[in-house]
């Protein structure tokens, strides 16, 4: 387990509850985070990719909306990536973006939220289309 990996489970422990939406701005982005984490570590999604559209775009879509232009980034920059290797790599880019985030605003582990990272679901673009066939 990474350095990020470990920092992020502290938060997610600290800030997400067992269940539904975070309290805060800063849980909610911990949520998303761990959920596209999650979603690669055991099931081999990945953002914008097959089942991962359904399974992680929502969560990568409130990211890119609610953590600042480095996350948004950081996000962009695995949308799409097919190679294991390298989405890991982006992956963790993305953790430590996210924990330098919070860092730097460290009013969002008390600011209310009002969000779900699922509200950012697209109904046309979060469909795994990848055994149809045409």
């Amino acid at each position: 387990m990474t350095a990020a990996e470990n920092r992020i489970n502290a938060l997610f422990e600290e800030l997400v509850p067992v269940s539904g939406k975070a309290d805060t701005v800063a849980g909610e982005i911990v949520r998303a985070v761990t959920r596209i984490a999650y979603r690669n570590r055991n099931d081999g999604d990945h953002v914008g990719v097959g089942y991962g559209k359904e399974t992680c775009n929502p969560a990568a879509r409130y990211l890119m909306k609610k953590a600042g232009a480095d996350v948004a980034q950081a996000v962009s920059n695995l949308w799409g990536v097919w190679d294991d290797s390298h989405y890991d790599m982006l992956l963790e880019r993305l953790e430590e973006a996210v924990l330098d985030y919070i860092e730097e605003n460290p009013e969002l582990k008390a600011t209310a939220n009002s969000e779900d990272m699922y509200d950012y679901r697209d109904r046309d673009e979060d469909v795994d289309d990848e055994g149809e066939e045409w």
